[in-house]
């Protein structure tokens, strides 16, 4: 692959940087502690979008694009159309935010008036749309970025591209904390709209053309068997090893991206911080260090090994997440920005290593296993965003301290980090492409495909 494609493929994330980082942190926090919505149905929206992987929007969009052609192309038009799919339903999100009338309603009435809320119910569809885009584009673009790039180049291009892509979210943070200093819904409407447009500019200038018409790289897998959810299914479960490493992503990812939509609540909860502040301080912080570490990490990831960049990332997490804790608690904005800065070094080198890690664990089918991966990934994100919307308003209503909420959140990600480290060691990529092939073998051969 030309090295010019190698470097519009790492742009593509920073659309969904836009995105993601204004429906995460903005949006959230709006809902959440300007419009008094429960965090319980906040982030249960939020993690709609990764409840569509859980029941195999992501192993259906590896598969059927391993096997179909459409005008010689494999994985373009299945990108494009979850891109196009996003940008809608992003730009609908915040006006439809505003016409949720259940603020305020508590646990016994919540039920019944959610049944009633069309506010609710048009962002309930509008997130599952958002949702199904966003697995579908995402795992052709992980699929297409293993079938191009050789692994003597694959950690590079994954690292430029996440790094890109948290780039962007603290980029975007930044001008739109202080377009949002004098807030108000239209702007908030706005910003949606321009950043939907911006999103899809830079997604298409990424991808458009990288794939060859009719190539070599198109036509592999062309007739091959594909798997069904399935059959997807029962690899997971009759192969230990692949079992173990879907466990092992499902724990990582848990611990990674649990944080993505507390911290500004945390910051408006605890700190009492409006919009603005909380928009410009977390995401360009925490972010900002996880982005120079992504970068560091990524290029460096032949030398130092895939899994002691994890465990080091782990490590710091662990340590950065506890700051944070010891922050809330002596209500020391300080204290909470050393936090953020170790926190930030943790998550850049971790992510980086095990998305990595996870896109080299193909064993030449990259479509089902990172169909795969990506599905043990959103259950994870899933249990991860709506558990601490529950957490947060069970702790509150129990102790009536959101600082005793948030350190349940945090405290359940600092041991997910600790398990993750423990799983690390049993993580073998050779034992695993040994055994996958005599799996994949054996599921195809149960049902009859020769």
């Amino acid at each position: 692959m030309r090295k010019f494609n190698l470097v519009r493929l790492a742009f593509f994330q920073m659309g969904f940087g836009i995105m993601l980082g204004f429906l995460h942190d903005t949006l959230n926090r709006v809902m959440t502690s300007d419009l008094g919505i429960s965090s319980t149905i906040v982030f249960g929206l939020i993690s709609l979008k990764e409840l569509l992987a859980v029941f195999g929007v992501k192993v259906w969009a590896g598969n059927i694009s391993d096997r179909t052609h459409i005008l010689g192309y494999k994985r373009t038009p299945f990108i494009l159309l979850g891109l196009v799919t996003c940008v809608i339903s992003f730009m609908l999100a915040p006006s439809a935010a505003y016409e949720v009338t259940i603020a305020g309603v508590g646990f016994a009435e919540m039920i019944p008036a959610m049944m009633t809320d069309i506010g609710l119910l048009k962002l309930v569809v509008i997130f599952l749309a958002f949702g199904f885009g966003l697995q579908v584009a995402t795992t052709a673009y992980y699929a297409l970025i293993a079938d191009y790039v050789g692994d003597k180049h694959i950690g590079k291009v994954t690292s430029a591209s996440w790094t890109f892509m948290v780039l962007t979210t603290i980029v975007s943070a930044r001008v739109v904390g202080g377009y949002l200093d004098v807030y108000t819904p239209e702007r908030l409407v706005n910003v949606a709209f321009i950043g939907g447009l911006v999103a899809l500019g830079i997604a298409l200038f990424a991808f458009v053309g990288v794939e060859e018409r009719n190539s070599s790289e198109s036509k592999k897998g062309h007739g091959a068997e594909s798997l069904s959810f399935g059959q997807s299914i029962k690899l997971l479960t009759s192969s230990p090893k692949t079992m173990l490493f879907a466990f092992y992503i499902f724990v990582s990812i848990f611990a990674l991206f649990s944080n993505e939509i507390v911290m500004e609540p945390f910051g408006a909860d605890v700190f009492g911080m409006p919009v603005g502040v909380t928009t410009k301080l977390f995401r360009p912080t925490m972010g900002g260090m996880q982005l120079i570490f992504m970068l560091l990490v990524g290029f460096l990831l032949n030398r130092i090994g895939k899994k002691r960049g994890a465990l080091i990332g782990n490590l710091f997490c662990i340590m950065g997440f506890s700051i944070i804790i010891v922050s809330g608690f002596f209500q020391d904005e300080t204290i909470l920005r050393a936090g953020l800065i170790v926190t930030g070094i943790g998550l850049g080198a971790s992510s980086v290593s095990n998305i990595t890690m996870m896109m080299t664990m193909t064993a030449g089918r990259s479509g089902v296993y990172i169909g795969l991966w990506g599905t043990a990934q959103s259950l994870a994100m899933f249990i991860g965003h709506f558990g601490a919307g529950v957490i947060r308003d069970v702790v509150h209503a129990l102790s009536n301290s959101y600082m005793w909420a948030y350190t349940a959140i945090f405290g359940l990600e600092i041991i997910a980090f600790a398990a993750a480290s423990l799983l690390l060691p049993k993580i073998s990529k050779d034992d695993f492409e040994e055994e996958s092939k005599i799996k994949i073998a054996e599921v195809l051969a149960a049902s009859g495909v020769d």
